[in-house]
């Protein structure tokens, strides 16, 4: 069988990346006729659309990978926009043989332009960027860096830089594509002064754009990381003209330092470490003392977070872990900070530091107990011994705020394992008594599961049916009961069959229409097939005009199963 061609450009992808009336607006455009297309080659689509004037766009990619840029303002100001969309859907559209010419078309362009001389096209090309501002800065600035001195380079690459990054009082995340686009031009002209051996030009060109970023960032959505794609490529060439550059380590460890205290993006994090070649033993050295100083002058939670973190991966390469404890001691009152100082220990095996920790988290946290620091609290306390007291903990948690986690763990913990399960429901029931149970309590199926784990599936019955379960519990109980309670699992799949076309959506439809499948095969087998036949009768005759439904019990053979 032949195999059909898919469409270049996924359509739902594209009204994602457009949204619902940006996607119409093209779609509109497209079916006009407005769009020429001008050449189509595997990486790039392009075009021109005739909106209120004749704009140029630029497609590149398949499927759900798009991308692309217009000379319209919308996409300046606002990213992807009607005229891409356009294009992408005239692609779609077009014929094998439209196709075919378009791509002939920059062939033959292209092998016009091989045939003529360096000078017709030089001045064809001076003739075109007189009439293109844009084309002349462009040509202009490659003149420039082709064959000027160093600080006329720099101060064009200054200004070029200064446009790029200018946000213009802020940018939302449909206009980060493009800045990052414009940065990106900016760094690769920067990447190619570094290949021609003017590592300090570049050197300096990107000191310059990072000082300029710190502060356009905070005025930045970037939701798609976009921006920070653009700057980790400007980052990655910084540190490669570093190690050209060599500059005074301790001056790149003050500013690196500096950078990763104010940093966005986390664009230099760890760079103790990434940078490492370029810093040496004296830029580590001097990174170490200022991370050192601002741990006394202490500042802002933030700023100290950040030091901790640049101090302790200098204590962790050192295998200090008295230094890592003392780093996170002073500032601990979170569970996962008494965790955390009992995972170090561990790690170091320190188990009785690890139960002390623990245990203080415990104590200092008593009034918003942590389920991980109990159990892990509990955890500790048997292995040393202490199994009383790690049951007592277990006890007073579960008491307080039943969980299938510390069900589990006093299980393995207390003297009497067969005891638990009776006293854990007990305390369940009472927390039930006490506050109800809403639909969205886990407290109900907590206390099924606990009887259903000791095979008390009568009991287990019993609390389904006196408390409010959500639909996963009863049919986690029902499929786990079937052979020994048929009839309630049969009740309870009716139920649940009701409750799912009661939702009127074909989901509900199709979760009904599974029920029905397993109830004919588990009826079936306790001689209830008239029953079954009787069940879907009355659904027909109840449900006439919900008529998808309808049209799934008629297509038994689609239903879908267990």
């Amino acid at each position: 069988m032949p195999q059909i061609a898919r469409p270049r450009f996924d359509t739902a992808a594209l009204r994602d990346i457009a949204g619902e009336t940006v996607f119409g607006r093209g779609a509109a455009y497209a079916r006009q006729g407005r769009v020429r297309i001008l050449s189509v080659a595997p990486t790039e689509v392009r075009a021109e659309v005739r909106g209120s004037e004749l704009y140029h766009a630029s497609l590149a990619g398949d499927g759900a990978d798009i991308s692309g840029g217009c000379s319209c303002p919308a996409y300046e100001s606002w990213g992807f926009c009607k005229h891409l969309v356009a294009v992408a859907l005239a692609v779609n559209e077009a014929s094998p043989d439209e196709l075919a010419t378009a791509d002939e078309a920059e062939a033959r362009l292209r092998a016009y332009l091989e045939g003529q001389t360096a000078q017709a096209l030089a001045e064809r090309l001076l003739i075109l960027a007189r009439r293109d501002g844009a084309l002349w800065r462009e040509l202009d600035s490659e003149a420039v860096l082709a064959a000027g001195d160093d600080e006329t380079i720099l101060a064009l690459l200054y200004e070029s830089i200064e446009e790029a990054i200018d946000t213009d009082g802020g940018i939302d995340w449909r206009g980060a594509g493009a800045w990052a686009k414009e940065v990106t031009t900016v760094v690769r002209r920067i990447a190619g002064l570094l290949a021609a051996g003017r590592a300090g030009v570049a050197f300096a060109a990107l000191d310059h754009l990072f000082d300029l970023a710190d502060d356009a960032l905070e005025e930045f959505d970037d939701s798609e990381r976009e921006a920070a794609a653009a700057l980790c490529e400007a980052r990655d060439l910084h540190l490669a003209a570093c190690a050209k550059v060599k500059p005074d380590p301790v001056a790149l460890a003050a500013q690196l330092f500096e950078r990763e205290l104010t940093q966005a993006f986390d664009l230099w994090t760890d760079a103790r470490r990434t940078y490492a070649g370029p810093l040496g033993k004296r830029g580590r050295k001097e990174y170490r003392r200022l991370a050192e100083a601002a741990w006394r002058d202490g500042g802002d939670r933030y700023a100290r977070a950040l030091v901790r973190e640049i101090l302790d991966s200098f204590a962790e390469d050192d295998g200090d872990v008295d230094a890592r404890i003392a780093l996170r001691a002073p500032d601990a009152n979170t569970a996962r900070d008494y965790a955390d100082l009992a995972a170090l220990c561990l790690g170091a095996g320190r188990r009785e530091e690890a139960l002390a920790w623990a245990e203080e988290g415990v104590w200092r946290l008593e009034d918003r107990p942590d389920r991980h620091l109990t159990t892990l609290t509990a955890d500790l306390m048997r292995d040393a011994g202490r199994r009383s007291d790690a049951e007592t903990l277990l006890w007073t948690a579960f008491e307080r705020e039943p969980d299938e986690r510390l069900h589990r763990t006093l299980k393995e913990t207390a003297a009497d394992p067969a005891g638990v399960a009776d006293r854990c429901a007990r305390a369940v029931e009472a927390r039930l008594a006490a506050e109800g149970a809403s639909p969205w309590s886990p407290l109900p199926g907590l206390l099924v599961d606990i009887l259903l784990g000791e095979d008390r599936a009568d009991d287990a019955w019993r609390a389904a049916r006196a408390h409010r379960c959500s639909e996963q519990v009863v049919e986690r109980l029902a499929r786990a009961t079937e052979g020994s309670h048929p009839e309630d699992a049969i009740a309870a799949y009716a139920d649940l069959v009701e409750a799912n076309v009661g939702r009127t959506q074909n989901q509900g439809y199709e979760a009904a229409c599974r029920f029905l499948g397993h109830l004919e095969g588990l009826r079936a087998r306790q001689g209830q097939s008239a029953a079954h036949v009787a069940h879907l009768n009355s659904l027909r005759t109840k449900h006439k005009f919900k008529r998808n439904f309808i049209r799934l019990l008629d297509d038994r053979g689609a239903w879908p199963r267990f």
